[in-house]
């Protein structure tokens, strides 16, 4: 729905107060998607947190004549969902101690989409920062749910710290082990010598391994991976086990 469209969302109250007339509506905030400017607003009537109001508010964008009008076109469910978005991001960010994640067991943590961590002890990021290493944009939320990325748990050295490869809210892989994944089932699939099954195969043993190489069953599996191997044609095989082995490398040193 977004594709390429720009968006831009000032929230104006996120805590609402009442309107003093009763016909009047409570601006909430101001969504301009491509330069057209949309109106959030919530009842005259409505207190409290804005998020508990959202089914309730009405968008509105400027007629011809200069006035305003209801709108309902797609643009318009666009700027309820990002505003209403705008608004978990702040209220999040008001509940949040600075550097320490929500669980109240770990710090902050921001990584670049490669994988490079850049801060996990806690210390202040600049959250659109890119990488010194790679240039990648860092991210210290989980694309998929927003589910802040853990650091280093609480008073314990950023020494100790091991990147997690894997989101524990939503369960989808980080970029960085996305990537990895991404380039393996890619090496595995473009190898015409496997059949689909030890494509498939394969790729459930290197998505174990590669999720915790320290775990009980990796080295079976990575044996399995070996064997599955034998058929693969030999760059693949040595990319493939040349990617594990990085993998757990990164286990052992973090």
């Amino acid at each position: 729905m977004r594709g390429d469209l720009e968006t831009k969302v000032i929230v104006s109250q996120r805590v609402l107060h009442g309107s003093n007339q009763a016909d009047v509506m409570q601006k909430v905030a101001t969504v301009y998607i491509d330069g057209e400017e949309y109106r959030v607003l919530a009842p005259p009537e409505a207190k409290g947190d804005a998020l508990e109001w959202v089914p309730l508010f009405s968008i509105r964008r400027r007629d011809i004549g200069g006035g305003q009008v209801e709108a309902d076109d797609a643009l318009s469910i666009l700027a309820l969902k990002v505003t209403t978005e705008e608004l978990e991001k702040q209220k999040k960010a008001a509940e949040r101690v600075q550097g320490k994640h929500p669980d109240g067991i770990h710090c902050d943590a921001q990584i670049c989409l490669a994988g490079h961590v850049q801060h996990c002890d806690g210390t202040p990021f600049d959250s659109k920062a890119h990488c010194a290493k790679c240039g990648a944009a860092c991210i210290d939320e989980c694309p998929s749910c927003k589910q802040p990325i853990r650091g280093v748990q609480l008073y314990r050295p950023a020494a100790e710290y091991s990147r997690p490869q894997y989101c524990p809210a939503c369960g989808r892989p980080y970029p960085w082990m996305e990537e990895r994944l991404q380039t393996a089932r890619e090496l595995l699939y473009h190898d015409e010598k496997l059949t689909m099954e030890d494509r498939t195969k394969l790729f459930n043993d290197l998505r174990y391994v590669m999720s915790d190489p320290m775990a009980p069953l990796a080295p079976a599996k990575k044996k399995l991976i070996e064997i599955g191997l034998e058929k693969a044609t030999g760059p693949v095989k040595e990319l493939i086990l040349d990617l594990v082995a990085r993998t757990a490398a990164e286990f052992m040193k973090g």
